[in-house]
């Protein structure tokens, strides 16, 4: 699915990365992530425009945030029946929330990442205000776009002028994409052992 994903992204990219982070938002597999740190590459290339892609992301996440929030108080217990991890992280997503309140829907968007899906739908069942968290829906996951879309940039224009930058721009979304992802591992793991 990835590689029918990046063939297309140079022609369909802002289109792709807005679906993506709608479905991801909505607790859909989908390598986001990934997606956005190649298309920064390809911006840092010269084959993507890094403006559109950013609202593309933002809006797409926003929408994705704002629907699963809508369907909250219908389907969240039913994602708790799905599985461990899926009860895990949404008990996880709801003592952010009782902590932090609507600041942890903006810090689940960007820095918490893998409570992002979960907080959407525990913050609609808890009964937060709709305004309330589309604002920090909006500001979070524009934040997060424009932090992953900028990485990729900046590691793509060292490739700018190269032959083949397309593919190492591809290249390079790959490598940031798994050290994001072992970062993410090792916070989970020094999370869970504390």
């Amino acid at each position: 699915m990835k590689a029918e994903l990046l063939a297309l992204l140079p022609q369909w990219g802002p289109w792709i990365v807005a679906v993506s982070a709608f479905l991801s938002c909505m607790m859909i597999p989908v390598p986001t992530s990934f997606l956005l740190l190649t298309a920064g590459a390809l911006t840092g290339t010269g084959h993507m425009q890094l403006p559109e892609l950013v609202i593309a992301a933002a809006v797409g996440g926003t929408l994705g945030d704002t629907t699963a929030f809508l369907l909250a108080r219908r389907i969240e217990p039913r994602l708790r029946r799905i599985g461990r991890r899926t009860a895990q992280a949404m008990d996880r997503a709801r003592g952010l929330l009782e902590r932090r309140g609507t600041l942890a829907v903006f810090l689940s968007r960007w820095l918490v990442t893998p409570l992002g899906p979960p907080m959407n739908y525990v913050a609609g069942a808890s009964g937060i205000a709709l305004p309330r968290f589309v604002a920090a829906s909006v500001a979070g996951e524009t934040l997060w776009a424009v932090l992953h879309l900028l990485a990729g940039h900046v590691l793509g224009r060292q490739v700018h002028r190269t032959e083949s930058a397309a593919l190492k721009a591809v290249a390079i979304g790959a490598a940031l994409a798994a050290l994001f992802w072992l970062i993410r591992r090792a916070w989970h793991r020094r999370a869970t052992s504390c």
